[in-house]
């Protein structure tokens, strides 16, 4: 049974090693980090600021550019020069830059890509100014509001546990996005019996499908009605050719004329003209379609259409074989005949495309292939963006790489939350390795490095830094803590930074650990499994920034004596007990002033001043007698 005969609650308990705020993982003084502020310029304060503390991992986060670019250079050395003083490891948090070329107008182009990746590699630099040889961790978010799927958690027979309720789709050509989400429809045939109640489920990934069918269709259709015309001006001229007589039918059939013949054919000259005129508008909206088809078809589609292309010069180059031959001869090509041969030709290969890209059919092997259809020119725009960032994230590994060798920045891209790319663990486990296959295949051909050599320099220099506050706002969305645990130990091997706050799972709280629901002691067991923290399995060591703004914001109080109480951190270098949760809660604390908790007799005789001590505690008051037996003091 507890007693609470102490005056001062809770010193009953101090001794043992769960009291207070402790989370349920340890974590030492050593391995927690903190930010600076992300609204000001003089990081050089706020380092100093974090030093005072007692941060022993302190990251610079001048979130926003214009705050970043007023930060003057000679700034970086001296950080450099007081971290390195006070033993502080620094790291450095990128302003949001999104890496894939995405802006406030949707997707600006590959223009915009290299635009931001010739300010991501600034930061680089800047971060390289902060610790020159240690591979400072610099953070880049994975995405700066590209949005991403929105995910669900998978209900009835559904196998997946993250399905895809809506998919944010881009059109690769015009950049435009749109939303497509996952509805229930009635049709007049297919539907079984259930699906009567609420009608049949079509996915979000087949509505995807339909809509780039649907497109595609439109743009066949167009073409089929530019043939039209086309047509319609051949049928005017056919009937002037059969007013005109035997004669000129005869004349119309011939590869080359006499100048006689050629002038007798003048009486249609301007019906040809006409019809070239629209026979070349035809090909150059079909050279449109093709170009798509080709761009974003299958590997199966680009095979077959490459194989239309060359058949189509080959008969080509037989029609202008023949039409030189006439002029050889003294002659004059056919203009008809040639017209006639082109049109004939032009028509054969664009049925032969529509089969292709419409009917799924192979017209020179006369089979069906599910890879052929309609080319798929609008995609998810996380899927889109994955590609766009990796390609990002590798060259700047490589310009990094080629600036400063082994002793280059670590990048560590960032999770993101529910809502936006990059938020589920696979993909950004995607993300990342696609960004290291760019940088080892850069490393490989330029630096001629083995692709073993160059594969571990990837796993080195590209990697994750996992916001576990991010993590956790998939609970709106429905998810668990099981889920929570689940992405973490599917991203565990990438991590090697970490980014550790607290909230609700709705919004990015930025509490302190321990003053909300995210499951951290789990997290931290799953990448301490992985050997995040202590360097096993290849790892370097993660540095654990704690991102808990909340407190100095709303409360005016630091967040460091909060973050070493929920981690149970040891008060001494030894890691051995006391520990911190045992020291923060206990009146009379490290955190306390003494003289607080002193009867008001008392505070108001000592706490004016030293000089009204008595002589044996150091003041100038003569010493009387003992305050314990009445004698005088000795």
């Amino acid at each position: 049974m507890k007693n609470y005969e102490s005056f001062y609650q809770g010193g009953y308990s101090s001794l043992n090693s769960d009291y207070g705020n402790f989370i349920g993982y340890r974590l030492s003084a050593g391995q927690i980090g903190s930010p600076t502020g992300i609204q000001t310029a003089n990081q050089i304060g706020e380092v100093v600021s974090r030093i005072k503390e007692g941060v022993k991992n302190v990251e610079l986060q001048p979130l926003q550019e214009g705050v970043m670019d007023q930060i003057p250079k000679q700034h970086f050395k001296e950080m450099r020069a007081l971290m390195k003083l006070t033993g502080v490891k620094p790291s450095f948090h990128a302003p949001i830059i999104d890496p894939s070329g995405f802006g406030q107008k949707g997707y600006e182009g590959d223009i915009e890509r290299e635009r931001n990746e010739d300010k991501m590699f600034a930061v680089l630099e800047k971060a390289q100014e902060l610790d020159t040889g240690k591979n400072i961790p610099v953070v880049f978010h994975s995405t700066g509001g590209v949005p991403g799927n929105d995910y669900r958690p998978g209900v009835g027979d559904e196998k997946e546990r993250f399905t895809k309720r809506q998919i944010v789709g881009i059109d690769q050509e015009s950049g435009q996005l749109t939303g497509i989400k996952e509805d229930d429809k009635f049709y007049p045939h297919g539907m079984k019996k259930e699906d009567w109640e609420q009608g049949k489920k079509i996915s979000a990934e087949h509505y995807l499908d339909i809509t780039n069918e649907s497109q595609w269709e439109q743009k066949l259709t167009n073409l089929a009605f530019y043939q039209k015309e086309f047509d319609e001006i051949n049928q005017n001229m056919t009937q002037k050719i059969l007013r005109g007589g035997p004669e000129i039918l005869d004349i119309g059939a011939k590869d080359a004329l006499t100048n006689v013949e050629y002038q007798k054919l003048g009486i249609i000259g301007n019906d040809i003209e006409r019809a070239k005129l629209f026979l070349s508008n035809n090909q150059l909206t079909f050279q449109g379609l093709f170009h798509n088809a080709y761009k974003y078809g299958s590997d199966d589609q680009k095979k077959v259409l490459r194989t239309l292309s060359e058949e189509w010069d080959e008969e080509g180059k037989e029609i202008e074989k023949r039409q030189k031959q006439a002029i050889n001869q003294g002659k004059i090509p056919n203009p008809l005949k040639s017209f006639e041969e082109q049109a004939d030709l032009f028509q054969n290969y664009a049925t032969k495309f529509q089969q292709i890209t419409q009917e799924q059919m192979d017209p020179f092997k006369n089979v069906r292939n599910k890879n052929l259809g309609a080319p798929t020119v609008i995609v998810a725009a996380e899927e889109f963006a994955k590609g766009k960032a990796s390609e990002t994230f590798g060259n700047l590994a490589f310009r990094s790489y080629n600036e400063w060798g082994d002793k280059a920045p670590v990048i560590a891209v960032e999770n993101m939350y529910q809502g936006m790319a990059f938020s589920k663990a696979e993909d950004l486990k995607e993300l990342v390795e696609k960004a290291r296959d760019k940088f080892a295949e850069r490393l490989q051909k330029e630096k001629h490095m083995s692709q073993g050599q160059a594969n571990k320099t990837a796993e080195k220099l590209i990697g994750v830094t996992w916001d576990v506050g991010h993590l956790n706002m998939i609970k709106k969305a429905g998810f668990t803590d099981k889920d929570v645990a689940q992405q973490t130990e599917v991203i565990s091997k990438l991590v090697k930074h970490v980014h550790i706050t607290d909230n609700f799972g709705f919004s990015d709280s930025h509490l302190p650990p321990g003053m909300g629901n995210v499951p951290i002691k789990v997290i931290m067991e799953k990448l301490e499994k992985a050997g995040a923290f202590s360097g096993k399995n290849g790892q370097q060591k993660a540095r654990a920034i704690m991102e808990a703004a909340a407190l100095p914001i709303h409360f005016k109080k630091s967040p460091h004596p909060y973050v070493l109480e929920a981690f149970g951190s040891p008060l001494y270098a030894s890691n051995m007990a006391p520990f911190w949760n045992q020291a923060q809660g206990v009146q009379g604390s490290y955190f306390g002033f003494p003289m607080a908790y002193l009867p008001e007799k008392h505070f108001s005789m000592y706490g004016s001043g030293f000089s009204l001590l008595p002589e044996e505690l150091g003041g100038q008051m003569p010493g009387t007698q003992s305050r314990f037996s009445g004698t005088p003091n000795a």
